[in-house]
């Protein structure tokens, strides 16, 4: 579990897992909880008193974790009667930004990734306006083959502002796979929430190449602006996904 109930001696809330905010932590761990079938669908969840005092957090913590798990789709609140878990089929297709790396463990799959390339660029004017930056700021530029069972699956594109002086290694990446999961331990950027726009091209060269697929063959485009937990735009990517590849995401008034 990602949150250890901490010593009685402590004097504040911390974590020795990540720096990830620890109302995320604890939405993770309870929504790990819902999937191991310790809590059903349409389950009542504990009282957030229960619930602060079985994580040793405060409740102000538990109530951010519960409105985040609410806003995901995880949960639903029945006024006057509580708390509750959402179905799974609700569930499944509720989560509302997740990694490449998370989603295909999840399916029961095994990831792989190359890194076709990966270098510093400056901001053209349609990327720096929708990463809210001035042109010609510093960009990391990163473009992966996304792999399922070995098998190419994806091509994405993306465009990373990093805070000043942030440096990754080509190296971290092969050897986490997850830039997610880097983004969260080394810099202290949570992952929050997506705009997203989906579509269809034809399939190019390049994509025939990489993805092992005819000239011209349908594929799902998506684009995509990352948004970190303060709101603050820090990735544009491109992704491209063969035919065979299930996109899941959730569309929300």
């Amino acid at each position: 579990m990602p949150i250890k109930k901490a010593s009685p001696h402590a004097s504040t809330e911390t974590s020795t897992v990540s720096t990830m905010p620890l109302y995320r932590q604890l939405a993770q761990t309870l929504q790990q909880t819902m999937e191991s079938g310790k809590l059903g669908p349409n389950t009542a969840l504990p009282t957030e008193r229960d619930l602060a005092l079985t994580y040793n957090v405060s409740r102000d913590t538990v109530r951010k974790a519960i409105r985040l798990l609410e806003e995901q789709g995880v949960l639903y609140s029945d006024h006057g009667r509580g708390t509750f878990t959402a179905p799974e089929a609700v569930r499944q297709m509720s989560r509302s930004l997740g990694s490449f790396t998370e989603d295909t463990l999840k399916r029961g799959g095994t990831p792989g990734q190359k890194i076709l390339l990966m270098e510093n660029v400056a901001a053209s004017m349609a990327i720096s306006s929708l990463l809210q930056i001035e042109q010609q700021v510093p960009l990391l530029r990163i473009k992966r083959l996304r792999l399922m069972n070995g098998a190419p699956v994806g091509l994405q594109d993306s465009y990373l502002k990093l805070p000043p002086g942030a440096k990754l290694e080509r190296k971290e990446l092969e050897r986490a796979g997850s830039l997610y999961r880097i983004l969260i331990d080394k810099f202290g950027i949570d992952p929050s929430e997506s705009l997203e726009s989906v579509g269809a091209v034809a399939a190019v060269a390049d994509d025939v190449t990489l993805l092992d697929v005819s000239l011209g063959t349908p594929l799902l485009v998506c684009e995509r602006v990352m948004l970190s937990d303060r709101r603050d735009p820090i990735e544009y990517c491109e992704m491209k996904y063969v035919p065979s590849y299930r996109y899941k995401t959730r569309i929300s008034k």
